[in-house]
């Protein structure tokens, strides 16, 4: 299925929501269950949650069903979970230690990935999932062959 720009927003965001949480549902139980420490229990949130992220947008959103690409679709979308990953480990870090809260961890690792959210979806919109335009043909006859 091809959606149009607000289709591919509209998917996005859903994949974005049940992405959000898987993370967060693996962080809690990490940090607040199991007593993980906190950077530990987001690396590994945002871990168990980037595959299914990365299946989701691409086939689902983008309806990209083509062989993957490793350095053009795997490691751009690898590099910029690692991007959310670095910023939501620091914000997390911080909560922790200021107030030793998994709703103040929790809270961190939010506003860590809706930081890059926006650019997210250009990069997998415009560059990662992106689609050649299809040639239009102004003037069909001028491919035409020849006449007699």
């Amino acid at each position: 299925m091809r959606w149009g720009l607000f289709g591919r927003l509209v998917g996005y965001s859903t994949v974005s929501a049940g992405t959000v949480v898987l993370t967060q549902a693996v962080l809690v139980v990490a940090y607040a269950v199991l007593g993980w420490p906190a950077v530990v229990a987001n690396v590994v949130a945002v871990c168990v949650a980037a595959g299914p992220a990365y299946y989701a947008n691409r086939r689902w959103v983008w309806s990209r069903t083509d062989r993957h690409s490793l350095t053009g679709e795997i490691l751009p979308f690898w590099a910029y979970s690692l991007a959310g990953l670095g910023i939501s480990s620091l914000l997390v870090a911080l909560a922790d230690r200021w107030w030793q809260s998994a709703v103040a961890v929790s809270a961190a690792n939010l506003i860590g990935f809706g930081v890059l959210w926006a650019g997210k979806f250009i990069l997998l919109d415009r560059v990662l999932f992106a689609r050649p335009e299809a040639p239009t043909d102004a003037h069909p006859a001028a491919d035409a062959p020849e006449g007699r």
